[in-house]
């Protein structure tokens, strides 16, 4: 070994250690991405089922205060700091929809969080409303 090569050891497992740290991260952040992608979806199909299930159209309406508010309490903390909302629509007499919009916490830096795509929610539920016969 010439004294040229000294420390190269060293630089290369601090950058393969850097690198496998940050995959282990990502792949954290998946699972807590997935995860709260699932609670805010089943919130808001809660939501939206619970509208739906009401015949009268006036009621109906009514009742899309009453689901936003439980779906805010189902969320707890993540609906009360702003970071998950949700518009029930209940103009169809046919279908309610609801748009649920949430933004996950991230444990990744900035830059490679947007390389993922993660975090942001925007979707949009409908579900039939059943009638009589």
């Amino acid at each position: 070994m010439t004294y040229g090569d000294r420390g190269t050891g060293a630089i290369s497992t601090a950058l393969s250690v850097t690198v496998f740290l940050l995959l282990r991260l990502a792949a954290v952040q998946i699972l807590f991405d997935l995860h709260a992608t699932s609670m805010v979806t089943a919130a808001a199909t809660d939501a939206a089922t619970e509208v739906a299930g009401y015949d009268a159209f006036d009621r109906r309406c009514a009742a899309a205060d009453v689901a936003a508010a439980g779906f805010r309490a189902t969320l707890g903390d993540y609906a009360r700091r702003g970071t998950a909302s949700i518009d029930i629509d209940c103009d169809d007499p046919n279908v309610v929809r609801a748009r649920v919009i949430a933004d996950h916490p991230s444990i990744l830096p900035h830059r490679l969080r947007g390389l993922l795509g993660l975090g942001h929610v925007d979707r949009t539920l409908g579900v039939r409303v059943e009638g009589p016969g």
